[in-house]
Parts: C-alpha cells; structure tokens; sequence
C-alpha cells in the first residue's frame, strides 16, 4: 500500500499564492472597474461591471444611473483623473496614483492577469516543445541525442535575457501578428525549452534500460507505447519541478522586458511596466516602485516555493523521511 506523505509546507505555501494571484487576475475586470456593481435608475436595477464580461457588450452607463454597490478598487486601469496626480496610498486610492492620476490597486490587479498569463504560457509551450524533443533525444540516442544535445548547449550558452533578445529581434516581423502577450509568450518559451528537455533526456537514458521497459518489450510493446506510456510518468518528476520554476522565471523576463520598453506596451498594465514607469518619479512617489516591485516579488517566490516543493515530494531521496 502507497504511503501517503504531506504536502511539503513550501508548495502549499506557493500553491495558495498562486492560487490567490491567480483568483486576483481572473477577477480583475469586475474587482477593479469604475462600472458599479449595482446601479439603480427609473427602470429598476442593474449590473454593469457585471454585464460587461458578456462578449459583445458594451454597457451605455445612464446619466440618471446611481450606484447602489460599487467594485472593491472603483476605478478602471486606465481611468485618468488629472485632479489626483501622484496620489499617497489613502482611502480613496488604497495604493496611491501615478502621474496621469491612475489608480495604481487597480492597474496591479489587472497587470497580473498579463504577467500570469505570460508566466503560464510561456511554460506550457516550452513543455510542449522541450518533452518531445527530450523523450526523442534520450530514447533514439545516437544521431538524434547529438542533435538536440548540441541545440540544448547552443541555446544554454547564451545569457537567457540576451537570447530571448535576440529571438524577438530575428522573429520581430514573423510575430507582428500576434497580441503583445501572445508575442512575448511565444519568445520565452521559444527560448525556455532547454532546461526541460536536457533533465528529460537524461530520465529518458537513466530508463530506458530498466526492468521496467525491458519487460514491455517482451509483451510486444511498440517504441510509442514504451515512450509516452512506461517512460514518460516516471520521468515526469523533473519536467513539473523546471515547469514550476519556468513560470517564475518567464514572469521576471517579462518583467524585465516590460521595462526597457520591449515586452507588453502602454497602456496595457504590467508590473513591469508599472515598474518602467515609476523610474521618473521615483523620487516623489515611492509607491509608484514599492507596491508592483512587491507583487512582482510575491509571484516569482510563489513559483520558486512551488517548484522547490515538487522537488521535495516527488525526490525519491526524501521519501523516507
């Protein structure tokens, strides 16, 4: 019988960050918005912030309109009030403004659903890149290990922010196409496959002459049987540990290229774009660095706290403890 172990203290730590997070982008077009919840005129009540997740709706607020409930951060991302310019954290901005009077809750809060969704796609592409190309590369062995191996060097060799550069300058036009967040997610899991797909070639060398696959042989089991069906679960502890850290990792790229001005441009709310905006009035608005230098922070730690977790539960060296 399996012995049941206990979640690592780290993953559920970083898995209720990121739950939090993520419940945080999710609801962010109806947590902060400047469309009232509930609103009441002649004709009865309404729900506007709430009408306007309906794809195709764009609500008219009536001029007689009185807010009955309003969202817990009531202002938009892009909502520019130049009365309120470089607002202190207070009652009416919890977090302050930034120079064109935006409330900056608001842009947080809808800048992690960008820096998120950045983080989760990324990963998933260089998951599906990098777990072919290391099963084909472990299990062929010969030409197609020294292949993939020299691409896997190649690609290692490089400073990971001067390769993902250097991709989004060569694929600038190819990716025009595509939305900001689709483009930079696109990059960074061209570029984040690597790690992947070298710790599942060398699960993929370390297995494949186990008991286990000699004995599948011997029942007639085709190479594709053997690689996705016996191999690829046992070696999955290593792809779900890197994955985690991937996310991490593509939100601070991300970031990082959200402030030189390459990543996701205004007026879209990232925090490394609030992070690139706040350099001018650093001086003057402390807020303006401090609040998105935080979230930014709390989801890269989340990630790290979740990758290190996998890597306790899924060790076989700690299983005993």
């Amino acid at each position: 019988m399996a012995e049941h172990r206990p979640l690592p203290g780290n993953l559920r730590l970083g898995l209720a960050l990121l739950a939090l997070l993520g419940l945080v982008g999710i609801a962010a077009p109806v947590l902060a918005t400047e469309r009232p919840w509930i609103a009441r005129d002649a004709s009865g009540y309404s729900f506007p912030a709430w009408r306007s997740l309906l794809p195709g709706s764009a609500p008219a607020a009536s001029v007689e309109a009185r807010a009955v409930l309003r969202a817990p951060i009531p202002h938009g991302p892009n909502e520019i009030d130049l009365r309120a310019t470089l607002r202190p954290p207070g009652a009416r901005h919890l977090l302050g403004t930034d120079d064109l009077g935006r409330d900056l809750a608001a842009r947080i809060v809808h800048g992690a659903r960008v820096s998120l969704a950045v983080g989760l796609l990324s990963a998933l592409l260089a998951v599906g890149i990098g777990v072919p190309l290391g099963a084909w590369a472990g299990y062929r062995r010969g030409w197609a290990d020294f292949l993939v191996s020299r691409v896997i060097e190649a690609g290692l060799s490089f400073p990971t922010l001067l390769l993902v550069l250097a991709v989004l300058s060569v694929a600038s036009q190819r990716l025009s196409g595509l939305s900001d967040v689709s483009r930079i997610a696109v990059v960074l899991g061209l570029t984040g496959w690597m790690p992947i797909a070298r710790y599942l070639r060398a699960e993929y060398l370390r297995l494949r002459e186990s008991e286990m696959v000699a004995a599948a042989r011997a029942i007639g089991s085709g190479h594709l049987r053997i690689v996705s069906r016996h191999i690829l679960p046992s070696a999955l502890a290593p792809v779900l540990v890197t994955a985690a850290f991937a996310v991490g990792a593509a939100i601070g790229t991300e970031a990082a290229l959200s402030f030189l001005g390459l990543g996701i441009h205004p007026p879209q709310a990232t925090w490394g774009v609030l992070l690139s905006d706040s350099r001018e009035q650093i001086e003057r608005a402390w807020w303006l660095a401090c609040f998105p230098g935080a979230a930014l922070f709390a989801a890269i730690v989340a990630c790290n706290f979740v990758g290190e977790g996998l890597r306790d539960l899924l060790d076989p060296r700690t299983r005993r403890r």
